[in-house]
């Protein structure tokens, strides 16, 4: 079976580190396994663009199984909905009373209203070599699976009333997303920015993110500490709050594999051989442990977890989860 690619091999490097056992030499039996090799991005922007239709009847689908009604804002505001009643201040309009519900005491009581002010929410979707790989042909590609469930978060919250845009990894001015064909637009250009992309790992420029914002990343978490770290102080350095969408394939949580395999990585590696045992799979799952510790630390640090989604799950699930967290509210955004 082949083995997993770019960041397999660097957790598995440490995996063998722990076990303190040598890499096996190669074998001339022909014991060694060669990944598959990884989608190419023009490849995979051309598979998606054929499937463009689908996918985004699939996105809407998932939106809407997710639940109806906009998210709550948690504070009094402009709008429809109630949100609380409060004691009437000294020298309260007499218009601003409740008269019926502090007709039920001695004190007179405002009823307030719930803030509906759109948020503004960006997306962006990795693209790098590690996200257009799968462990299994029945898995869809990491990045398609950040694809469809991007476009389905973005059908969720227009459907919400919030403002969207779409980053540019390039650090472009970011695509407004508004319309009938909001959808379509956005999916376009998720298919532009893949054909531009580049094998390594990388992040939006905080610059082209509107102050205040929230910033959904749709991405494995694959990225160098020093450069995660950095961007996430950027965002709040610009009162933004960043929330990644961990895009997992199953195998990446197990090392599910016997025998000798070949690890090759994807964004400059080196390749590793390993034999795949139990002594392996224990120490590559205390790597995998730090790594997914050491990944919502830092993600909690700048304000909200880290929402993990298996490939081999329903899209659903995350959607759901995000809808809540989108919904707790707060002072920031």
């Amino acid at each position: 079976m082949p083995a997993p690619l770019s960041f397999l091999s660097r957790l598995s490097r440490r995996a063998r580190q722990a076990t303190g056992r040598p890499a096996p030499a190669p074998d001339a039996t022909g014991g060694t396994f060669l990944p598959r090799n990884a989608v190419s991005a023009t490849a995979l922007a051309d598979s998606l663009a054929s499937r463009l239709p689908a996918l985004i009847v699939t996105a809407r689908r998932i939106a809407e199984n997710t639940g109806q009604g906009a998210h709550p804002r948690r504070k009094a505001g402009q709008g429809d909905e109630f949100w609380q009643y409060r004691p009437a201040a000294p020298g309260e309009p007499s218009t601003h009373i409740d008269w019926r519900q502090s007709a039920r005491g001695d004190r007179a009581f405002v009823r307030e209203r719930e803030a509906q002010t759109p948020h503004t929410i960006c997306l962006w979707c990795d693209n790098s070599a590690s996200m257009r790989w799968h462990s299994d042909d029945v898995l869809p590609l990491k990045a398609e699976s950040a694809f469809v469930l991007a476009l389905a978060s973005a059908a969720m919250l227009l459907r919400r009333g919030e403002h969207i845009r779409l980053l540019d990894t390039g650090g472009g001015p970011p695509l407004r997303l508004q319309g009938r064909h909001a959808l379509e637009q956005m999916a376009h250009g998720l298919i532009a920015s893949l054909r531009r992309a580049a094998d390594e790992a990388t992040l939006p420029q905080p610059a082209a993110i509107p102050p205040r914002s929230r910033v959904l990343l749709f991405g494995d978490g694959l990225y160098p500490p020093a450069l995660f770290t950095t961007f996430l102080r950027a965002l709040t350095a610009r009162q933004a709050i960043g929330t990644l969408v961990e895009i997992i394939d199953p195998a990446e949580t197990t090392l599910p594999y016997e025998g000798h395999v070949r690890f090759t990585g994807l964004e400059e590696e080196s390749a590793l051989l390993l034999t795949g045992g139990p002594e392996l799979r224990q120490g590559y799952a205390a790597v995998w442990k730090r790594h997914q510790e050491r990944l919502r630390g830092l993600c909690q640090a700048a304000g909200s977890l880290p929402v993990p989604y298996m490939t081999d799950q329903p899209p659903e699930k995350a959607l759901l989860a995000l809808h809540a967290l989108l919904g707790m509210g707060g002072n920031r955004p």
